[in-house]
């Protein structure tokens, strides 16, 4: 049975995430919605699908939709989501799930008594270096976890809404950032305690931060380490984690087909089929939830969660004191 999934919002993301699940089109039946009628047909045909509106509301009213894929600027979510929610739609939902806690708790309580599955489009989580780096850390493979290192340095000019602090909810960290304070959470566990730093602004004309550094300490003892920027020079060719451990280490580029591991006195690498995004393994995992009525793997709630680790690390950084996470 094929997932009747219309993507709202059709700007350059949700270009990519049409791109990406080229090879799932006989699990997933893609429709697209716009305010320009115009754009949203233009979409439907340039990537196979099998309808177009020139409302939301139209496309959440619509029978033969049975869920939404919300793709605008972060201070829609909330809107948008509810627009889902009140029309009985399944909501896949762009990161950060909203601009506030308080905005995220209310589309959670929206999709809950609308009884209605909700996941966050955390597309990291579902790379095959980051499923495998899970297995081995849960396996024990490498001992006591100590460290958790995420770098990602690319040269980006948010242009538009990306550069209106207001709407955006900050800068790099909120916007980019968010991904490797999920990933961290989901391999090492969610942290306790945050310390946030900002680097010296280096991309002229922007309302909010380009870099951060954050570190992070887990009940368990596990320290993060991330650092996030839109840099002005060379940039790192893909995002890369290390995870070190008593018994052995691992790193991978978030991204490529592999993962090593190195134990000292012997090393190994993994190779994975190539997926650049995990998009297409996310919205087959939220296809599971919806036929099996179970929830997603990335819930509202884990989404909520790595939205709060970003404003705390951003209050971190405003008042140069670690603070506490909830």
């Amino acid at each position: 049975m094929k997932l009747r999934l219309c993507v709202i919002g059709c700007g350059g993301f949700a270009r990519t995430f049409s791109k990406s699940l080229a090879q799932a089109r006989d699990q997933v039946e893609l429709y697209f919605a716009s305010r320009d009628i115009g754009r949203a047909e233009a979409y439907s045909a340039e990537f196979g699908g099998a309808g177009a509106f020139g409302s939301y509301a139209d496309a959440a009213n619509d029978p033969n939709i049975d869920a939404l894929y919300i793709c605008t600027p972060h201070d829609l979510h909330l809107e948008h989501a509810r627009l889902a929610a009140t029309a009985k739609k399944h909501i896949l939902l762009e990161k950060p799930i909203a601009l506030t806690v308080e905005e995220a708790r209310l589309i959670t309580l929206a999709a809950k008594d609308a009884g209605v599955r909700l996941m966050v489009a955390e597309n990291y989580r579902y790379l095959a270096p980051v499923q495998e780096a899970k297995k081995l850390i849960e396996s024990g493979a490498l001992g006591l976890v100590r460290l958790i290192q995420l770098q990602e340095e690319y040269p980006f000019d948010p242009g538009s809404w990306r550069n209106d602090k207001d709407r955006n909810g900050g800068g790099v960290f909120i916007d980019g950032g968010i991904h490797k304070a999920s990933v961290l959470a989901y391999l090492t566990g969610r942290p306790n305690q945050v310390y946030a730093v900002q680097v010296p602004p280096g991309n002229p004309g922007l309302e909010a931060e380009d870099g951060l550094v954050v570190t992070t300490q887990a009940a368990s003892g596990t320290v993060g380490i991330i650092n996030h920027t839109w840099s002005i020079g060379k940039p790192t060719e893909r995002p890369w984690v290390t995870v070190t451990g008593t018994l052995a280490n691992l790193s991978f580029d978030m991204g490529r087909q592999w993962l090593k591991i190195d134990r000292g006195d012997s090393q190994e690498t993994l190779e994975f089929d190539p997926d650049h995004r995990g998009i297409m393994a996310m919205v087959l995992e939220f296809r599971r939830s919806i036929m099996e009525e179970s929830e997603p793997s990335m819930t509202g709630e884990e989404g909520l969660k790595d939205l709060a680790l970003v404003l705390k690390a951003y209050e971190s950084a405003q008042s140069g004191l670690p603070l506490a996470l909830d």
